[in-house]
């Protein structure tokens, strides 16, 4: 006996089903968490190792996902590199 396959594009009275509608694009990450914090008042270190400029701790990671929103909003996509990135912009970030 033959497998039967099965076409999930169609349903059983062999009709095109619909594709599934998002309910809108995916938005900017904005770290919501981190300005709740911040707006209470919550000061959290991060230490930054400032030979190798990486920083560790506990909220380390946090602290790097929210240099990159800021990078994001800031910076246009055309830039190719950091160093294309005007010192204003370095410093403001």
């Amino acid at each position: 006996m033959l497998p039967t396959f099965i076409n999930r594009d169609m349903d059983d009275d062999q009709t095109p089903l619909r594709p599934r509608c998002r309910r809108g694009s995916r938005g900017p990450t904005r770290l919501k968490r981190l300005a709740l914090r911040r707006a209470a008042g919550d000061k959290t270190r991060v230490d930054i190792d400032v030979n190798i400029g990486v920083a560790f701790g506990p909220k380390a990671y946090e602290f790097m996902s929210y240099l990159g929103v800021v990078s994001r909003e800031r910076l246009s996509i055309l830039i190719n590199s950091w160093d294309e990135v005007l010192e204003v912009d370095r410093n403001m970030i």
